[in-house]
């Protein structure tokens, strides 16, 4: 994950340019693309991909429950009356992404910020939201997740999303590979900001990565994994602790059933055509991903 990147958004041009260079090493918008039976990916993604999948064969079944579970919030956030989303983290949104699950219940309704520190997760998208979206109301910024008040700022500037109404903040995947603290402050800081910006009435949903609940084999294989990731590519993977995640929250109330594994996160009364098989047979846990929303209160600074 880039921690400089400026905020900006990409022209058409520059997005290609982008592209170009980066077909020279894995990218990890593109090897998650992969791992969900996307196109948006090339020859040294499906490498890069392929090689961690011998050593963690789970891994693809983990990115579809994590993309399964978003579209579920998403879901969930729509039912409540939400309709602008900011997406940080976002990678490359394709397959599931938020702009078309909201337009899907919502249509015409919906606002979508997608921020990535990543310029070239930044170029994706913007090309991609040419063809699948309406650049009027959703955009993709370059920014990095802990300068918060530069991101937030950004967001408000590009008059995609109105920062009086309620709004779904969407973290997903994505702070396990954030350090602690960075070049513009701690974690916590920028989490803090976010939730101090939101008005009354917004959500914040995340899913991290946890060895918690993991045999040492497991352990050993999922650690060789996110060490490829750390040597090949430019991000690295910190986990945390369900205790450490949990205080992201920064003690707003969980929407039910609180923070659990990614394919056991699905709301009492959530109006969807089937929850059957997010899970399949599998044991929740190996989904390796802790998931919850929580609401801000009227009386939440």
């Amino acid at each position: 994950m880039d921690t400089g990147g400026p905020i900006v958004t990409l022209d058409s041009e520059t997005s290609q340019r982008l592209l170009q260079e980066s077909m020279g090493r894995p990218h990890v918008g593109r090897v998650y693309d992969y791992y969900l039976g996307g196109s948006a990916n090339w020859a040294v993604d499906r490498e890069f991909a392929r090689e961690q999948i011998a050593r963690y064969p789970d891994l693809p079944w983990l990115a579809l429950q994590n993309r399964q579970c978003l579209a579920r919030m998403v879901e969930y956030c729509v039912q409540q009356g939400i309709r602008q989303f900011v997406d940080i983290g976002s990678g490359i949104p394709t397959q599931g992404n938020v702009h078309q699950v909201a337009e899907r219940l919502a249509p015409g309704e919906c606002r979508v910020a997608y921020i990535d520190s990543d310029p070239v997760s930044v170029a994706h998208s913007h090309l991609l939201l040419e063809k699948s979206g309406r650049l009027d109301r959703h955009i993709a910024i370059n920014g990095d997740l802990l300068d918060a008040e530069r991101v937030w700022a950004a967001v408000v500037d590009s008059g995609c999303i109105d920062p009086g109404r309620p709004v779904a903040l969407l973290m997903m995947a994505v702070l396990h590979f954030v350090p602690d603290e960075g070049p513009h402050g701690t974690l916590d800081e920028a989490l803090a900001s976010y939730r101090g910006q939101l008005a009354p009435g917004s959500c914040v949903a995340l899913s991290h990565g946890t060895f918690d609940s993991m045999g040492e084999q497991q352990r050993a294989a999922l650690k060789n994994v996110a060490d490829d990731y750390d040597g090949k590519t430019t991000t690295r993977a910190f986990t945390r602790t369900r205790k450490q995640i949990e205080a992201f929250f920064g003690g707003w109330p969980l929407v039910e059933p609180g923070l659990v594994w990614t394919s056991e996160w699905v709301p009492s009364g959530l109006d969807l055509e089937s929850v059957a098989g997010f899970g399949g047979d599998l044991e929740p846990s190996r989904s390796r991903f802790l998931t919850g929303m929580a609401r801000k209160p009227a009386t939440t600074a």
